[in-house]
């Protein structure tokens, strides 16, 4: 167990400062604290030893919009009403004005509140201060005039690209334009150097914000870096940096059908620029860290990593997410507190993203509105274990046309889509890849009722408001 003091009496008397670090489409096993062998993450690493690193944290929607409106409010998406996104992105149903959001309480208790990147919420609501974009939206080959609605990097960033390099955001869509864009399935080196790069605008933007304040007023940082999202794009030097002959193929890919199979060359490419974001992230990551121990703040600041979803990266022939497979629903969470609290460094059991939340407004010193289905996770890391019997993941398609439950204990996982049902269930234990269906097997038959009880008593308990 470590334990982190705080300096002075004075420092003691101040609640902390709170910032929260989001990827968009991160793999849990891109991040070396979690085991990855491929993935170099220094300062994401260094951030895991200030603090605790969750093991088994699962996200309660597997695509964007409605997955960060759980992390946004402590509630499943049935409670909070965002289940789907449309396919132009811009008409997609907002948070209803009704639900309330975990800043909402910190700027009531005198938080500064800032955004900065891809938070991906309709609308954005109650930041002081915020230069937002909606991520890098691999499906735009134009900034304007396709029928899915504007690109979404959208116009803050677009004024500070142009300012910087005159034509430089339509240089990002004329090089979709081109053919390797497709061929390559979205795996190019950006046109742009690194210093234009919009995760670098993200950072620079937090960085600034934190540099320039001159207050002690406590501040909440929601920092959303828009990768490793596709389209696959680092620039130089992360285009490089990973190898693709270094690059494992996909799980199941042996078993791919020749009509469904990809050219292994080619997804070990998509895998090495993926792994390209991610230390690009890092990096990002690093020069926030430095800004907060310059300014002598990081030991009273909290600092949260999460992910909204994962990437199938080729995994059973798949791209994307939109699906209950653990490669898109658990989740990296490591979470560095102010100084003063007893932490582990590894925190066993399952926790959810609707429990950051409830310990945001715990660390703040806040009490816990009753409407949040989420519980504060600072018991767990001082005890280092999570109690949570099971987990939840919800997902409508965007046309509607399906709808889909999860449920997840330590040992099995089962999942229900309509229209046509379809069910599945894995052991965990003997089969962490899931490539096993055991829904039919009348060997699993009671394990099948017991998820299904399972599932049917989280919904029977679920607070209503």
């Amino acid at each position: 167990m470590k334990y982190f003091f705080y300096e002075s009496e004075d420092t003691k008397m101040k609640r902390p400062n709170i910032l929260l670090i989001t990827t968009d489409q991160q793999r849990l096993d891109t991040i070396g604290t979690y085991g990855s062998k491929i993935a170099k993450t220094p300062y994401i690493d260094a951030l895991a030893k200030d603090g605790s690193v969750f093991e088994s944290t699962f996200n309660q929607n597997p695509v964007c919009v409605p997955a960060r409106a759980c992390i946004q409010t402590g509630r499943y998406t049935r409670q909070h009403g965002v289940t789907y996104m449309e396919n132009v992105m811009d008409n997609t149903p907002g948070l209803p004005d009704h639900e309330h959001v975990f800043w909402d309480y910190l700027k009531g208790a005198g938080y500064d509140t800032a955004a900065f990147g891809k938070i991906h919420m309709y609308p954005e609501r109650n930041f002081d201060k915020a230069n937002l974009t909606k991520g890098k939206g691999s499906r735009w080959t134009q900034a304007e005039g396709l029928p899915i609605g504007s690109a979404p990097l959208g116009e803050q960033y677009k004024a500070w690209l142009e300012e910087k390099h005159p034509g430089g955001y339509e240089k990002i869509y004329q090089q979709r334009r081109d053919p390797e864009y497709k061929e390559n399935r979205t795996a190019i080196e950006n046109v742009l150097p690194v210093d234009q790069y919009v995760d670098y605008w993200i950072a620079q933007n937090t960085v600034d914000y934190i540099e320039q304040r001159e207050t002690d007023r406590p501040f909440f940082i929601w920092c959303g870096f828009c990768g490793p999202h596709g389209p696959f794009d680092p620039p130089k030097p992360y285009s490089t940096m990973y190898s693709p002959d270094d690059m494992p193929l996909p799980l199941g890919y042996e078993k791919l059908s020749t009509a469904k199979r990809i050219q292994g060359d080619k997804l070990r490419r998509i895998s090495a620029y993926y792994y390209g974001l991610v230390t690009l992230i890092d990096h990002m990551v690093g020069t926030i860290t430095d800004a907060l121990k310059n300014k002598e703040i990081y030991e009273n600041t909290v600092v949260i990593y999460t992910s909204d979803h994962g990437e199938m990266l080729g995994d059973f022939g798949r791209f994307g997410k939109a699906n209950f497979y653990d490669t898109v629903t658990h989740m990296p969470l490591i979470v560095k507190p102010a100084s003063g609290y007893p932490v582990n460094s590894r925190v066993k059991g399952l926790t959810e993203h609707i429990d950051i939340a409830p310990t945001i407004l715990d660390f703040a010193g806040l009490d816990i509105p009753d409407c949040m289905e989420g519980i504060s996770l600072l018991k767990a890391m001082e005890s280092g274990f999570s109690e949570k019997e099971a987990v939840l993941c919800e997902h409508t398609l965007n046309d509607q046309s399906r709808h889909g439950v999860c449920i997840r204990n330590q040992d099995y996982k089962m999942w229900y889509w309509t229209n046509p049902d379809e069910y599945a269930l894995f052991d965990l234990g003997k089969d962490p890849d899931e490539t096993c269906n055991l829904a039919e097997d009348p060997v699993y038959s009671d394990i099948m009722n017991c998820m299904k009880g399972l599932l049917i008593n989280k919904f029977l308990t679920m607070k209503k408001r």
